[in-house]
């Protein structure tokens, strides 16, 4: 039993149970420590139980946890007889059977991490780490201060990304809506067809200019020293404009813009719904002239029938006279033809109805191989998962552990039980055997007794000597079950007697004597905490009719 409960104490280890070192067996289980492991193993097996961690220190409380412990493992399918003496008064035995239950029934994937699992392979950590980085990114500022002006044309063309979020602006990028943008902030816009960039540029720069860049940039120096951002000084002096006031006018701006182009929005929205409108109205339109159009029809034709009705119904008949006589020409050449087509449309279908059969079968097959091999690599994949994580705890696990030791530890026990087995069967064998013999000794007597008795009667009657012989065979018979009987009885005393040592033994194991002792113990403490809550009943009612009285 050494060998087991060192499998069973290596478990509980392994489920962080907190078990110390100088904890060598099952013996040394005290009930708070009992207590705190059968709780652990039983939150693992099903963690909705709401299970008490520890003893208290109290009695009742105590009679009461337990209780709650032993319905637990009665509902995760413990089927011995089970109660709080189980925990309070336990013998080795006992625990031993619970444990080993308990165990058997803890979940495969139990291991000795608490934490979280680490990934199970490469793919998997990169893209925790792609994920971890989009949300520090996504969490931190974009924004960040630059110096240099918010809208510098001389770094290429470029913007720095400054606070003023100003656009990028390239060669590309100088298209008629900037420039028309810019202007109407100077007030020097005009609706004429002409360029106003390069009307507003200086006059200085005779040349034609053909980089657009070089345009925008002349405009804006130009633009800049008629700006409301710069404002003179009493002395005359023009004052550089701050960050503030350039970002002030910049939002101003923006938020202009934004304006104009909800109002645009709206608008559009309101065009949209408003050509919808139209549009469904003139397609109501068209189909009622469609529809008045087939009416003016008939009835033109209508009247043109009714100027001259005997002649028009004449012509009328003639037609659809013609008209029939046409159909069954046509009925016949129909016949004519369809008849050479029917038959090679069947002989055609005929021929490919088993290649269409075929053909549908190896379809299937082709179905049924690809969804079984998407089953193989899903089955692959998690048997890889598996396998990894495996090799993960493997390594984690601590190889002072002589498994070897265990495993033929385990087959020698096994050996035993098998062996027992044998011996057990053998004895049933023989018992079997016996009883049989004792059956058919007991029918052969019986049947003989009463030949004997009918015989021996019979000449009674006739022969003193015969009727001596009879009372003598009554005697013989009745002393001979006299004694069959007390064998039985022999053996039933001994069964009985055996019984009793292996009780006594048993009684032996369970420390009969520490557990009345504890009992002892538990009934004292109980005593004493029912006096002391009767003279605290005793003084609340004295204090009651003190009260009553005043």
């Amino acid at each position: 039993m050494d060998d087991i409960d060192n499998i069973i104490l290596h478990s509980l280890r392994q489920i962080d149970c907190d078990l110390d070192d100088d904890i060598q067996g099952l013996e040394n289980f005290t009930p708070s420590i009992l207590v705190r492991t059968v709780s652990k193993c039983l939150l693992l097996i099903d963690p909705s139980l709401d299970l008490p961690q520890s003893l208290p220190p109290g009695m009742a409380q105590r009679f009461t946890v337990t209780a709650r412990l032993a319905e637990a493992c009665t509902t995760v399918g413990y089927r011995r007889d089970i109660g709080y003496q189980t925990f309070l008064y336990s013998n080795v035995a006992e625990v031993r059977r619970v444990f080993m239950f308990l165990i058997e029934q803890l979940p495969k994937e139990t291991t000795d991490s608490t934490g979280t699992e680490t990934p199970v392979d490469r793919v998997t950590d990169l893209e925790n780490r792609i994920v971890e980085s989009m949300h520090q990114q996504l969490r931190s500022s974009w924004r960040k201060d630059h110096q240099g002006s918010p809208l510098d044309l001389r770094q290429g063309g470029r913007l720095g990304r400054g606070i003023a979020k100003i656009p990028f602006v390239t060669q590309s990028d100088v298209t008629a809506e900037i420039k028309e943008y810019w202007l109407r902030r100077s007030g020097l816009w005009d609706e004429s067809g002409k360029d106003e960039v390069d009307r507003q540029v200086p006059n200085s720069t005779a040349e034609p200019m053909a980089d657009p860049i070089t345009k925008l940039q002349a405009y804006y120096a130009q633009y800049k020293a008629k700006s409301s951002l710069t404002e003179e000084l009493p002395d005359g002096s023009v004052s550089p404009p701050t960050r503030e006031d350039q970002l002030t006018a910049l939002d101003e701006g923006m938020e202009g813009i934004q304006k104009a182009l909800q109002e645009l929005r709206a608008e559009c929205q309101e065009h949209r719904a408003k050509r919808e409108t139209v549009r469904v109205g003139a397609k109501e339109l068209d189909q009622v002239v469609t529809k008045l159009k087939d009416e003016k029809k008939v009835k033109e034709r209508t009247h043109i029938l009714l100027e001259n009705p005997e002649v028009n119904v004449a012509k009328l008949e003639s037609i659809i006279a013609a008209a029939g006589e046409k159909m069954k020409k046509l009925q016949s050449q129909w016949e004519t033809h369809r008849a050479p087509l029917v038959a090679t449309l069947e002989e055609q279908q005929a021929k490919h109805s088993d290649k269409i059969g075929k053909s549908q079968k190896v379809i299937d097959e082709i179905e049924s191989a690809r969804r079984k091999s998407e089953q193989v690599i899903v089955d692959l994949q998690t048997k890889s998962a598996l396998h990894a994580r495996l090799m993960q705890e493997f390594e984690k696990i601590g190889k002072t552990v002589s498994r070897t030791a265990y495993t033929g530890r385990i087959l020698e026990i096994i050996g035993n039980i098998r062996k027992q087995k044998t011996d057990i069967e053998k004895i049933l064998h023989d018992t079997r055997s016996l009883q049989k013999e004792i059956n058919t000794a007991t029918g052969q007597l019986d049947r003989q007794f009463a030949v004997t008795d009918d015989l021996i009667f019979r000449n009674a009657k006739r022969d003193e000597y015969c009727k001596r012989a009879y009372i003598l065979l009554v005697a013989l018979h009745t002393e001979c079950s006299e004694l069959v009987g007390l064998v039985q009885e022999t053996g039933a005393v001994k069964r009985e007697v055996r019984e009793l040592e292996d009780q006594i033994e048993n009684e032996k194991d369970r420390n009969v004597v520490a557990n009345l002792a504890q009992i002892g113990q538990d009934l004292e403490e109980m005593q004493q905490d029912s006096r002391r809550l009767e003279e605290a009943i005793r003084q609340l009612e004295l204090s009651a009719g003190r009260n009553g009285m005043n």
